[in-house]
């Protein structure tokens, strides 16, 4: 009696412990797999999971703010290259050095106060990244554009606060 006991128990929790049957990998409405402009007007929420692409600005902005900023060097085109695509890394490099000061936030930077990055709305090979900061006690934010070439994130375009652009600024 105590085997039959034993057997049922043995035989019900290996069927109990089958496994699901695999569910077919079909994209849905929520699954981004190529460049969206739906997926990038979403803005995420602070707590968003941090990507590479808002990585990538970051480091722009605080750990080269004061020593390697691509916009402080006139000599280390590579460094510009880092975090720019090529044509808008040429802009920056052909542009006078007293303009490349002010790019980041198109601002003194003495006045900018209280800034950071968001996280990225990535849609496929396209992100988004919106960085805040503070200027004269008002809230700014700049639109990053960036796009990803040989797997790396590279910073396109820039929308500063008054709509202008950073292409059209740099020709």
């Amino acid at each position: 009696m105590k085997h039959v006991l034993l057997c049922s128990i043995v035989v019900l929790s290996i069927a109990g412990c089958q496994s699901k049957p695999k569910q077919q990998n079909t994209p849905t409405e929520t699954t981004i797999t190529a460049d969206s402009a739906a997926s990038l007007a979403k803005r995420p929420g602070p707590d968003a999971p941090r990507s590479a692409a808002d990585r990538l600005v970051r480091a722009l902005y605080f750990e080269h703010q004061k020593t390697e900023n691509p916009f402080r060097t006139t000599s280390d085109q590579a460094l510009v290259e880092q975090f720019f695509t090529k044509p808008t890394a040429a802009l920056i490099w052909k542009s006078k050095p007293m303009l490349k000061k002010e790019l980041l936030f198109k601002a003194p930077d003495s006045e900018v106060k209280k800034m950071w990055v968001e996280p990225a709305a990535v849609g496929g090979s396209r992100a988004v990244v919106y960085t805040t900061f503070e200027e004269k006690g008002r809230k700014k934010e700049i639109r990053l554009e960036l796009t990803q070439t040989a797997g790396r994130w590279r910073i396109e375009e820039m929308t500063y606060p008054d709509g202008s652009r950073l292409t059209q600024v740099l020709k």
